[in-house]
């Protein structure tokens, strides 16, 4: 009798890392949790597939502790207090000392027949008997978003038509997590399919939203804990303890239609932070022939309800809020991604801003919601459990096309974030408030250096524009230059500190303009006259004049910068900005 052939994710190597000497290496999910592999970060085939494969490892390091808090407590008559702080500081200690964690490791031997990539019955992340009216399947590239073309490229061979196992596997999960919205394959047993198809119903929840993710020094262990607050695994859902929030595996095998108690036409309703992680936004069946994938069919899982409003149980996203969709008692909430653009600039409130820090009120323009895992170690901290003060932080995210029918690009970055910016205490909203003011200054500067662009275009002849490139440039240098400075803001410094930032800033803003001088050209030194009335007389507009007025308006933007009142010749000014025309 031939044995029929599995692919258990458990215990075949297919998560890519690389190990504390910065090795590659491929390790199976035992291998993560069992020490074997000495898995130091998971590094993939992108950096959004890292973050939904870390997903997955995170929903079952979740699940597993929250099950075991839950058993412990209901052994005792009268349960002793739970002291979050303790427990985090002991399973610290445990996974960076044994370098395993036996807890999960027992979780997982209770569901290892749910990780089967090919079971007949149950597949990964699957519908074994999913299938259309006309069995149609598409080329296995499908799965493998265009963001990744690049990864083909390098594949030898017909690379474009299979897939290793162990690759199928990891493209399933961020398909689940990513895929963008549009029409899919219409499955037979879908109720909502119509003439052969399944409408859009959005993008994976995971492509909602902007990715956060505390990377520990430790290994994948650490970086695990780091990214799990108190709620995920001790808070009660409906009338038992954590019950209701079951990851994919723990649930009964979807079928082609929504899961059970879903509305057909509004969705399925979210049940807490491992569902979010491991959540079926389509249904999928791999086609293997020859120990490779090479086909699959795609068709519509379950919808996130209302577009994801109020949808506020992922602890790694920040959360923006909604005016035009807030109602008289109902406040509204929706997952930010992050920026491809500005995301250091316009999206550093999301990462550490708190409800009453300056800026915001309470009617239209509310503080946005910032991820748990970030206000968890600010919680840590004050009580004295982290012995590290700033944590590398990975900002993940993808961009569609136009409705969402296609995917545009992805953002992924890494930033040094004191855990002090974070805090909710005097000390914490003192270096908040001077790191927001900070970033608040830049965005303006970069504003006026878009408006010099625009203006020697006009200068030079030619209608006003934005320039958009001068601003970006503007902000591409001085983004690393603020994750260095960031950590150096202490309580006793933010003053000084904001002045050296703010100095750093206008050297960066001045040599840039002194650039788009240099590149004005001549007419734009000689410049024109707008602006002319009915009697012929207008002002004239040049190189020079332009960069004075860019001197003041820096003097607004970086105030501390600015000279004494009175000090500065504008004569000279002005003949310096014709000096680098």
């Amino acid at each position: 009798m031939t044995e029929k052939p599995t692919f258990n994710l458990l215990d075949e190597p297919w998560i890519l890392c690389v190990d504390g000497a910065d090795t590659p290496v491929a390790l199976s999910i035992r291998d993560i949790f069992s020490g074997r592999g000495d898995a130091h970060k998971v590094l993939g085939d992108s950096p959004t597939q890292d973050y939904a494969v870390m997903r997955v490892l995170l929903a079952i390091f979740w699940r597993a502790h929250a099950l075991d808090i839950a058993r412990a407590n209901s052994h005792n008559s009268r349960p002793a207090h739970f002291d979050w702080g303790e427990w985090f500081e002991n399973k610290r200690e445990i996974l960076l000392t044994e370098r395993r964690d036996e807890v999960v490791l027992n979780y997982l031997d209770a569901f290892a027949d749910r990780f089967d990539l090919l079971s007949e019955t149950q597949p990964f992340m699957q519908v074994a008997t999913l299938h259309s009216k006309k069995g149609d399947t598409r080329p296995i590239s499908y799965i493998v978003p265009e963001a990744a073309e690049d990864f083909f490229t390098m594949r030898t061979g017909d690379g474009r038509q299979s897939l290793s196992l162990a690759e199928a596997a990891r493209w399933l999960i961020h398909l689940q997590a990513y895929d963008y919205s549009g029409i899919k394959t219409g499955a037979e047993g879908d109720p909502r399919v119509k003439g052969g198809r399944g409408y859009p119903i959005g993008t994976g929840w995971t492509g909602r939203t902007g990715g956060t993710l505390v990377l520990g020094t430790g290994g994948v262990l650490e970086t695990l804990l780091l990214n799990t607050p108190q709620y995920v695994v001790t808070t009660k859902q409906d009338s038992n303890p954590i019950e209701g929030d079951k990851p994919v595996w723990e649930r009964e095998p979807d079928t082609a239609a929504q899961r059970p108690g879903s509305d057909d036409k509004l969705g399925a309703v979210p049940r807490g932070a491992a569902d979010l992680a491991t959540w079926q936004a389509r249904r999928v069946r791999l086609v293997v022939e020859g120990g490779e994938a090479t086909r699959v069919v795609v068709s519509n899982g379950d919808r996130i309800p209302d577009a994801g409003k109020n949808v506020l149980a992922d602890p790694m996203t920040p959360y923006r809020y909604s005016p035009n969709q807030s109602k008289k008692g109902v406040t509204a909430y929706y997952a930010r991604p992050y920026d491809l653009t500005q995301t250091m600039w316009r999206g550093l409130d999301s990462l550490i801003a708190l409800e009453d820090d300056p800026g915001f009120d309470q009617k239209k323009d509310k503080a946005p919601l910032r991820p748990q895992n970030l206000t968890n170690l600010a919680a840590l901290d004050a009580d004295g459990y982290l012995e590290k003060h700033v944590f590398d932080v990975a900002l993940v995210s993808m961009e569609y096309g136009s409705n969402e029918s296609s995917v545009a690009g992805t953002f992924s970055s890494t930033i040094g974030l004191p855990v002090l910016v974070l805090r909710d205490d005097e000390a914490g909203r003192k270096v908040r408030n001077a790191v927001r003011t900070s970033a608040k200054r830049t965005y303006e500067a970069a504003v006026s250096m878009g408006w010099f662009a625009g203006q020697l275009r006009v200068a030079a002849g030619d209608d006003y524009e934005f320039g958009v490139a001068a601003k970006d440039r503007f902000y591409a240098q001085l983004e690393p230059q603020f994750i260095e400075w960031m950590p150096t803001v202490s309580v006793d410094t933010t003053d000084e500190s904001q002045k050296v930032w703010q100095k750093r800033a206008r050297s960066v803003a001045l040599a840039q303009a002194r650039e788009l001088l240099r590149g004005a050209g001549q007419k734009a030194v000689i410049g024109r006259e707008i602006d002319a009335g009915e009697e012929g007389k207008g002002r004239i507009i040049s190189a020079g004049s332009l960069y004075r007025q860019l001197l003041h308006r820096l003097d607004k933007d970086l105030p501390l910068t600015a000279p004494p009142a009175g000090s500065r010749n504008n004569d000279s000014s002005l003949e310096e900005g014709k000096a680098h025309a």
